[in-house]
């Protein structure tokens, strides 16, 4: 019996010590099913598509100088075309739960709001997205984004291939890495930021830092839908989590090496 007993012993070290492991590289030990849960409870308890608040958007700080953007989580205005804009559902939860998977600054939209963070320029939004910025000392945003499509799958808009036009030249190689077995054509299919209200533009022109916008299809990010009760395959939304995650990652690491 004691035998066993010091077997389940080593056994649960080894375990934990495994756990522990898995958390230093930044991802906590959780099922699949779990992840997909917390992503749901996020998008369904803290988000609210039409009801308006004051501040529409909130903020979690986090501990690597990146920030997780997701302008478009509920209804918005958009003045260019005096028009509401609905919600890209469960964009600010995805947001959230990679924030905390990564260490990553979050600033989401959480409330129905009379702008569009993303294409108005002189938002409240970008405002305290600058001061996040300038305080965290942050180089790096990932704008995500949801396209109402199956097709692309995933589209990072970097605003030109040109490095010297590019909104993110010196990460471009760990975006493409990212998603080119995904998709064939990973920049700029669709949707390429360029416009000068988009949080990529306002990035790279207003605060000098470097920045990309990631469109994600339904199939990739909808957990179960507040409205129509769509579900993507779990599958899917887990491999953009992953995906994102560790070039999210990957973009930290390259940052800290130093310069050759």
């Amino acid at each position: 019996m004691r035998r066993f007993s010091m077997i389940g012993m080593f056994a649960t070290a080894a375990m934990l010590v495994f756990f522990a492991a898995r958390a230093a590289q930044g991802q906590p030990p959780r099922a699949g099913a779990s992840l997909l849960e917390e992503i749901r409870r996020v998008e369904f308890t803290s988000i609210s598509y039409d009801e308006e608040a004051t501040p529409y958007y909130g903020y979690i700080k986090g501990s690597i100088p990146i920030l997780i953007s997701a302008p478009h989580g509920a209804k918005h205005f958009r003045a260019s075309d005096r028009t509401w804009k609905a919600e890209d559902a469960y964009t600010a939860s995805l947001a959230i739960v990679l924030g905390r998977l990564t260490g990553a600054h979050v600033l989401y939209v959480k409330n129905k709001t009379q702008e569009d963070p993303n294409n108005d320029t002189g938002t409240a939004y970008k405002e305290f997205l600058k001061g996040v910025v300038r305080a965290n000392h942050i180089r790096f945003i990932l704008d995500l984004h949801g396209s109402a499509g199956q097709k692309p799958k995933v589209d990072v808009g970097i605003m030109e291939a040109s490095p010297s036009q590019c909104s993110c030249p010196t990460f471009r190689d760990i975006l493409e890495d990212a998603f080119s077995d995904l998709e064939p054509k990973v920049f700029n299919q669709r949707f390429a930021a360029r416009g000068a209200g988009t949080v990529t533009c306002f990035a790279r022109n207003d605060l000098g830092i470097e920045a990309a916008q990631v469109e994600i299809s339904r199939n990739y990010r909808i957990v179960e839908s507040k409205s129509t009760g769509f579900k993507a395959d779990p599958k899917n939304v887990l491999d953009m989590v992953e995906r994102l995650r560790k070039a999210i990652l990957a973009i930290n690491q390259k940052m800290s090496r130093p310069p050759l």
